[in-house]
């Protein structure tokens, strides 16, 4: 039994350790849930992707390259599952998800690199 545990353990160690970097990147969602965006590419890359049909959407993200001033990456194709991406460029430092509406636009918090 002390065997088949050991060996389990040097398993699960193993596939943290070749865990996608990506499990580390910011990670937000609009409120209810209707989109989310992400950082990738070391966080040199935003998405958004579309999780409700008909939504529009988009991120606010910071880079460090221009820390003055936030970016934006629109989603509004309104359909279910479509993601759009971002140039790859500086590390995003925040990040932000938004529902597009008429008027006031609902958005998550922001996310800050620790």
């Amino acid at each position: 039994m002390m065997k088949k545990t050991v060996v389990g353990l040097v398993i699960a160690g193993a596939a943290l350790l070749g865990a996608s970097p990506a499990s580390a990147a910011f990670e937000s969602y609009s409120p209810e849930g209707k989109a989310g965006s992400w950082s990738q590419k070391n966080d040199t890359q935003v998405a958004v992707k579309i999780h409700t049909r008909g939504t529009k959407a988009y991120a606010n993200y910071y880079r460090t390259t221009d820390s003055e001033n936030f970016y934006t990456l629109w989603n509004k194709s309104g359909i279910k599952g479509n993601t759009t991406y971002s140039g790859i460029g500086g590390k995003v430092t925040d990040l932000r998800t938004c529902n597009s509406q008429t008027g006031w636009d609902p958005c998550s918090d922001w996310e800050i690199a620790g």
